[in-house]
């Protein structure tokens, strides 16, 4: 954890982390494919999937928003590291919004397994109160992801070997916008926007990966 802390990690920790945050993702949306409610549902309908199906929701929420957090806050460090030894304060900020991405993650977690554990058909409102406080964390967690996307971008463009590709800086402004969009969406619950997050996810887990990649490649 002092390592975490002090945003110390070597470069192959921060690739590797780049790639389980992938992994996490997309092995989480398989395991309960379908079995997961989403925003738009009522709340006796989020009830009855949680509790038809604790096993499946219990197991994405742990890859999702367990094993992919601690992807983020490594790759955060790797960033905050980055800043220390070039002296690049806009990517300190990016690694601290990875943090803060993190965190949130975290919190969604919790929430989910509280939700999850407790689901009661008889009294469904709980549980769709806490789904919906794990929605609306979803979208700062987005704005959180949006920063540390725009402030790499931007962190970039900065010394004399550049932390990004052209190619890849173009993929991080693209997910910063479509990543914000989608943190309106779910921070307000509004179904005329949440599925901005089919282009803005996808975008986000090739990103994280190619960053992690990228860290490794010290300056």
């Amino acid at each position: 954890m002092t390592t975490l802390a002090e945003g110390s990690v070597p470069g192959s920790a921060a690739r590797t982390a780049g790639y389980v945050h992938a992994a996490a993702w997309v092995l989480g949306l398989a395991v309960a494919w379908g079995a997961a409610p989403e925003v738009g549902d009522t709340d006796a309908g989020i009830t009855a999937m949680y509790a038809e199906r604790p096993v499946q929701t219990m197991a994405q929420a742990l890859l999702v928003h367990g094993v992919a957090a601690v992807g983020l806050l490594v790759v955060g460090s790797g960033l905050v590291d980055r800043a220390r030894r070039t002296g690049n304060t806009t990517a300190r900020s990016a690694g601290w919004a990875g943090w803060g991405a993190g965190a949130l993650a975290g919190v969604q977690l919790v929430l989910e397994l509280i939700a999850i554990s407790g689901a009661d058909p008889a009294s469904p409102g709980r549980t769709g109160a806490l789904f919906e406080a794990v929605q609306r964390t979803d979208g700062v967690k987005m704005f959180a992801l949006a920063v540390l996307a725009a402030a790499t971008c931007v962190a970039s463009r900065h010394g004399h070997r550049a932390l990004l590709r052209r190619g890849e800086a173009v993929i991080g402004w693209a997910l910063a916008v479509t990543i914000a969009v989608s943190g309106i969406g779910y921070l307000f619950l509004s179904t005329a926007l949440t599925p901005v997050a089919f282009i803005s996810l996808p975008l986000l887990l090739i990103w994280i990966a190619v960053l992690g990649a990228a860290l490794s490649r010290r300056p």
